[in-house]
């Protein structure tokens, strides 16, 4: 069993990342979201899927398994499960917004060549300069090549 810590809230699911729905209902009930089969679609491809995906990449996925799904339904998803914490928007990209259920503070990598984006840990979370600012939120984003694109 492995845990994520999705803003304090711990989340068990088991082996072979299949997400236990008991466990996201309960997760959506602390975070005061009505747990519909729409939210639970989309919050689980987001965790066992760390691929940083988009609106139409989200979409494209949970309409395999759930034909009445329409796109607009999967934007509202993205939209409440970001807007209670348990997804942050990536913007890392100025073509679109991507979405990681990673809720920590860490950096995202964006490959310019493959597109691919990796996540990254930030050791040193210090800022000068705006003390007795009131943050809301953090962003930590780089771009370069990754290690496959830069040795082809």
């Amino acid at each position: 069993m492995y845990n994520l810590n999705c803003n304090h809230y711990k989340l068990d699911y088991v082996s072979g990342d299949k997400l236990n729905t008991e466990a996201i209902k309960e997760l959506f009930r602390q975070k005061g979201l009505k747990a519909t089969p729409q939210r639970i679609a989309v919050y689980k491809f987001l965790v066992e899927n760390r691929i940083h995906p988009d609106v139409e990449t989200v979409y494209s996925q949970v309409i395999k398994s759930n034909p009445s799904f329409s796109k607009t339904t999967v934007y509202n998803c993205l939209k409440d499960l970001s807007g209670c914490g348990l997804l942050i928007p990536v913007m890392i990209d100025n073509e679109k917004i991507r979405y990681d259920a990673d809720t920590s503070f860490h950096g995202h990598f964006k490959c310019e060549k493959c597109g691919s984006i990796f996540d990254f840990k930030c050791v040193d979370t210090k800022t000068v300069g705006i003390e007795g600012f009131e943050i809301k939120q953090k962003d930590v984003y780089y771009s370069g090549l990754c290690n496959h694109c830069k040795n082809k």
